[in-house]
């Protein structure tokens, strides 16, 4: 057997970006409506003996209550996803959620199954029908343009991009990166993601934290070798000076400004581990690296975000696919109302 599991919230969303301001002849958006369907006629057409799922967000119950936490004890300042102020949603974001009802009533027309779980996002319920069908699969193939995904891949699991319209494959991802999918995951935890609020390392970008995955392979084993690193700095009793100096010192860091204006080291706290070690490193006192001694003072922050990027794959009770009827009539009138008639001709293809 062969499975299309589509990411649908991903999917809308860049469509509604794509074309904001699409409506039919009575001024109402469509822009979503033709999108979609014309993405999932794509999809058909390309894989046409592929079991297709759609799959919508829930909100993930887990990833919220780890955030508040975290939030409480000072290891980031928003709770996951909180950067997406409600009085600040852009336009397109806003005609998505008008139109997601009445698309979803419409995709229920052309028979293929729709799943959304309460308490867990669509990646969540993507990773848990991968692990469970891939051991008896011919093929799995995710559609989506969702990076996180990447920790998904395997020899019979491939991503697809139907807007860039690429592939992605196990081998891919290797020449392109140069370390296993499993480990997209350790890189997440150093860099974050902003797009989720997910704080990572301050001075850690992408390239930094996949230089360092490829060495050491996994996110603690990083911090194991920085920690033997400067061990010395700490038995040196670098972190009692700190403590000795009180919170004048800790300012000097704080305060701390580039010739650009910005602040060196942001986000540092004086209760933080290694804050010692840092001011010894910016006053030439010890040899090192500002990444290095910034990663093992936000370790906190490093266990969270991995934690918020793994996607949990153990959901009880998944459905089986259950394909239900078409519904021609009813999927020409949508079509009709929104002004979309041009895909009527391919209508038969959900048959």
């Amino acid at each position: 057997m062969k499975y299309l599991l589509v990411d649908s919230n991903n999917l809308s969303c860049r469509i509604c970006f794509a074309q904001p301001e699409l409506k039919n002849s009575d001024g109402i958006y469509s822009g979503l409506h033709f999108g979609f369907f014309q993405s999932l006629i794509n999809l058909k057409q390309k894989f046409p003996f592929h079991n297709i799922l759609l799959v919508w967000d829930g909100k993930s119950k887990r990833r919220q209550i780890e955030s508040e936490n975290a939030v409480k004890e000072g290891i980031v300042p928003l709770v996951y996803k909180g950067n997406r102020k409600k009085d600040e949603i852009p336009i397109p974001l806003l005609n998505f959620y008008e139109q997601a009802p009445f698309l979803k009533r419409a995709l229920n027309y052309t028979g293929i199954p729709q799943i959304r779980y309460n308490e867990y996002e669509a990646d969540d319920v993507i990773s848990a029908y991968t692990k469970n069908l891939k051991k008896h699969s011919e093929e799995i193939v995710i559609s989506t343009s969702d990076k996180d995904y990447y920790q998904l891949l395997d020899s019979n699991v491939k991503m697809w991009d139907g807007m860039k319209m690429s592939e992605i494959t196990v081998d891919t991802f290797k020449n392109n990166w140069g370390i296993e999918p499993k480990q997209w995951v350790d890189v997440g935890s150093f860099c974050g993601d902003d797009s989720d609020g997910i704080y990572g390392v301050p001075g850690w970008g992408e390239k930094t934290s996949i230089k360092a995955i490829k060495k050491y392979e996994t996110w603690d084993k990083v911090l194991d070798d920085y920690k033997n690193k400067y061990k010395d700095a700490r038995i040196n009793n670098i972190d009692l000076n700190l403590r000795d100096g009180g919170e004048d010192l800790f300012t000097y860091l704080k305060e701390k400004i580039s010739e650009k204006g910005r602040f060196i080291y942001p986000e540092i706290t004086f209760d933080m581990p290694y804050t010692g070690v840092l001011l010894a490193f910016d006053q030439d006192k010890i040899n090192g690296s500002k990444i290095e001694i910034m990663s093992l003072m936000f370790e906190k922050r490093i266990r969270l975000a991995y934690s918020l990027k793994k996607m949990d794959d153990d959901i009880p009770s998944l459905p089986d696919f259950d394909k239900g009827p078409l519904n021609k009539e009813k999927l020409n009138e949508f079509f009709d109302f929104y002004d979309i008639t041009t895909l009527k001709n391919a209508i038969d293809l959900f048959e």
